[in-house]
């Protein structure tokens, strides 16, 4: 774009000059009437482009700026410098100098009076990229956590995630290539959900060995989270200093609070490991062990929780009939 901007401003100011004849002007006036129409194309295409940031002030303050300093420092060198036409071309392009300085760093002016609290500035809101990695898409629960709207931001599926799915998906064992068939359905879904974007970053490191590795590599480039179930993904990540969002460490934040004393209503659906037990099932997946609960298997039944075990596994809550 810059180079068509270049060449747009030679045009222009070729047509002022060697046509200064047929429209009536001295040289001086024509290159004047050049960079003016030149300037007022670039302010033109800045007021379109971001009509309602802080670019076209801080873009308009850097002008007007560089345009003093243009003058300040022309002043002393007149007599040096004689000819109009050169001053006015170093205020054009003072001026356009410092629009353009301004509008790249019009962050400075919203800091500026945000702290002197002239004008309330919105503090903008980042949407932070998730990156997720093959265990989440198998998983699937992601699927369902988007559609409840718990999940900002872009989600990006890399590159080498998809090939590490296929892989599986292509897999001769039944039960591998199950989850990877899992997986690429879930992909699918992702990609026709309509609550976020769903981007494929092309992105791949040849000369990185692991697919968690990569992860991480990627996750900071686009200076995002990682989303996973994996555990020792978990672990390589925290070394590096990448966030990470855990689905089972939500799908455990997220479980009923339980506490001794608290009455349930459970489906009994099966007989529990030792004698007469009976046991059912939370909406989030607890195990509730009934005492004496066998012959109320298929009966839904209120119960008093009598204790809590704490396994590698999940919490087992145990339970009499109340």
């Amino acid at each position: 774009m810059w180079l068509f901007r270049l060449i747009y401003s030679i045009i222009i100011m070729f047509v002022f000059v060697f046509l200064r004849d047929k429209i009536g002007v001295e040289l001086n006036y024509a290159v004047a009437y050049g960079f003016g129409v030149i300037l007022a194309i670039n302010i033109l295409e800045i007021l379109i482009t971001d009509l309602k940031s802080f670019r076209i002030l801080s873009g308009i303050v850097g002008g007007i700026l560089f345009l003093i300093i243009s003058y300040l420092i022309l002043s002393p060198l007149e007599s040096f410098v004689t000819s109009e036409p050169l001053k006015l071309a170093i205020y054009f392009v003072g001026t356009y100098i410092g629009i353009l300085i301004g509008y790249k760093n019009y962050t400075i002016l919203e800091n500026l009076l945000s702290k002197i609290s002239i004008v309330p500035v919105k503090t903008k809101y980042v949407r932070i990229p998730k990156v997720l990695d093959t265990s989440t898409l198998i998983d699937g629960r992601i699927l369902d956590i988007i559609e409840t709207g718990f999940i900002e931001g872009e989600v990006v599926i890399p590159v080498f995630v998809l090939k590490e799915l296929q892989n599986i998906a292509d897999s001769h064992e039944h039960l591998r290539r199950q989850k990877g068939k899992r997986g690429l359905s879930i992909l699918q879904r992702l990609k026709e959900q309509k609550k976020i974007p769903v981007r494929i970053d092309e992105t791949d490191y040849q000369n990185i060995g692991t697919v968690d590795e990569k992860l991480v590599k990627l996750a900071k480039k686009l200076k995002g989270k990682i989303i996973t179930t994996d555990h020792n993904l978990l672990k390589v990540a925290e070394i590096q200093n990448v966030e990470v969002l855990n689905i089972n460490s939500l799908a455990i934040a997220l479980r009923q609070t339980v506490l001794p004393g608290d009455i349930l209503e459970i489906y009994v659906v099966k007989e529990g490991k030792e004698h007469n037990q009976g046991v059912g099932y939370l909406e989030d997946g607890t195990m509730v062990v009934v005492e004496n609960g066998r012959h109320l298997i298929g009966e839904k039944i209120r119960v008093e929780v009598t204790s809590l075990l704490q396994t590698e596994t999940g919490r087992i809550i145990f339970a009499r009939q109340r």
